[in-house]
């Protein structure tokens, strides 16, 4: 039974380790910039920039290719369309019945005359063949005819066009639009240059927020570490002055100096510990992670903070080819340069060809058809800007003064470069000679507190002596590590000022 007890003992006390281990992140400086870098908002924004600046070039070199659109339409009319008023469609739809008039209007009075004669009437009544020919000549099937045949023309005139149905295919390329398209296109490339340049620009402030982050967080947490070996000190030291007071060898008064000094170090850890707390906060908000989660840092973990080995070789021209802010007003400015060109071109000859074909119902090339019918027509169009009161010449004016603008805003920028250079210079400079200054007096603090502690050991000197030496080792190991941390971040602070931060 004692056996079964304590396997699963050990299995629970398993599980509880693995799970902390689990919750328990440990992370390195790398680790922190890559996260950061993939969860950070702003970065994501210019990832996007970028990509619609990527967009935007393929639309500015579509400008090159041909234009092909296809339009259609269906149009309804209330009335059709009546190319004749109607007098005329009428004179022409009894044009036979109006020469038969003529006919007859000249034919009765002849006849009338000739029946006045006494023999003429006789013949004209009595022969048959007169009798016929006068009734042929009042009902002739020719003149009916002229009726339909003008029935029939009549017809033509009258188009149809309740439904109208259209369509065209159209192809337009241009020729020449005074170097608008080939400006566009080059602005387009600085454009996506730039966005690239502000991107990179953002994950360097990103990689030097983290950077401070996390050394914030070791710096903290040394104190912290340095406050409680402290506490732990003056808690040894108040339980041997106990003991020197009831054996008459110390006072109250260096009993309550200690307990005085043993809350303020209680006191101290406690802010430490929501300080190391808070910024670790911070640091996963950065990075992506929720507020909660556990993590420890690599170098948080080590008994010292190591400094890598650098080596800043640069040049003037190095700095200026690599730093991503002169970069973005190098493209800046070339981008406005192109803008005067876009704008001269505005008042500059442009010529295009196109070609169309057409399509309707009815339609007009076979007679007048209810049919789909079409035809293609080809051309070329130019527009020549003559006159515009000088609007041409003060948009051009405008826009070379904005880009010499970009041009002194370069030269400025260049100049506080190498001024930014040369004080983060002067500050590695400053963080190495405290760094060996540090370093000593640290030494000299922990001989000091060696002293101090053997000497109230042997009774030969107060509690405050080894308080104010406990004090001092503290300070010192305190000022050691920030010496460290501050000589990493002055060498990152100039990476990015030289534009090599990678």
């Amino acid at each position: 039974m004692k056996t079964k007890t304590l396997k699963l003992a050990v299995l629970l006390a398993v599980c509880l380790v693995s799970i902390n281990v689990v919750a328990q992140q440990t992370l390195s400086l790398q680790n922190c910039r890559d996260m950061a870098l993939e969860n950070n908002n702003n970065i994501k924004i210019h990832e996007e920039k970028v990509k619609m600046a990527d967009y935007d070039k393929k639309i500015a070199f579509s400008n090159y290719l041909p234009k092909i659109s296809a339009e259609g339409s269906y149009m309804y009319n209330e009335k059709a369309i009546q190319l004749l008023s109607d007098d005329k469609i009428n004179a022409i739809n009894t044009m036979g019945s109006a020469i038969q008039g003529d006919i007859n209007g000249h034919i009765d009075p002849i006849i009338q005359s000739l029946m006045e004669n006494p023999y003429m009437s006789y013949i004209i009544t009595h022969s048959e063949t007169i009798q016929n020919l006068i009734n042929n000549m009042h009902h002739i099937g020719v003149l009916e005819a002229l009726d339909a045949i003008g029935q029939e023309i009549t017809k033509e005139f009258y188009l149809d066009t309740h439904n109208v149905y259209a369509g065209m295919i159209t192809v337009q390329e241009p020729v020449y639009a005074g170097g608008k398209i080939r400006a566009y296109n080059k602005m387009a490339r600085y454009a996506q240059d730039l966005a690239q340049m502000q991107l990179t620009t953002e994950q360097q402030e990103v990689i030097v927020a983290t950077d401070k982050a996390y050394w914030q967080i070791v710096s903290l947490a040394n104190k912290e570490k340095l406050t409680e070996n402290y506490v732990e000190l003056l808690r040894t030291m108040s339980d041997n002055v106990e003991k020197l007071v009831a054996e008459g060898m110390a006072t109250n008064a260096d009993k309550l100096s200690v307990k005085v000094k043993l809350n303020d170090g209680e006191l101290t850890l406690i802010k430490v510990k929501n300080g190391l707390a808070l910024s670790k906060m911070l640091l996963c908000q950065s990075i992506g992670l929720p507020l909660d989660s556990e993590i420890t840092l690599e170098d948080e973990e080590l008994d010292d903070v190591v400094v890598p080995t650098y080596e800043n070789e640069y040049t003037e021209e190095y700095i200026m080819d690599n730093r991503p802010e002169l970069q973005s007003l190098k493209l800046a400015t070339q981008i406005y340069d192109k803008k005067v060109n876009i704008a001269r071109s505005d008042f500059l000859p442009t010529v295009a060809v196109f070609g169309n074909y057409i399509v309707t119902n009815p339609s007009c090339f076979n007679g007048f058809e209810n049919k789909f019918r079409g035809m293609y027509n080809v051309g070329v169009v130019a527009k020549v800007p003559l006159f515009h009161f000088g609007e041409g010449y003060n948009k051009v004016q405008k826009a070379k003064s904005e880009a010499t603008i970009y041009k002194l805003q370069l030269e400025d920028t260049k100049e506080l470069v190498m001024l930014q250079v040369s004080q983060y210079e002067k500050q590695i400079k400053e963080a190495e000679q405290r760094l060996q200054m540090t370093t000593e007096k640290m030494s000299d603090a922990e001989e000091n507190l060696r002293m101090a502690t053997v000497g109230f050991n042997e009774g030969m000197i107060p509690s405050s002596t080894l308080e104010a030496a406990q004090t001092s080792w503290i300070q010192a190991h305190s000022e050691y590590i920030d010496a460290k941390i501050d000589v990493i971040m002055a060498n990152t602070y100039l990476k990015k000022a030289v534009g090599n931060l990678q």
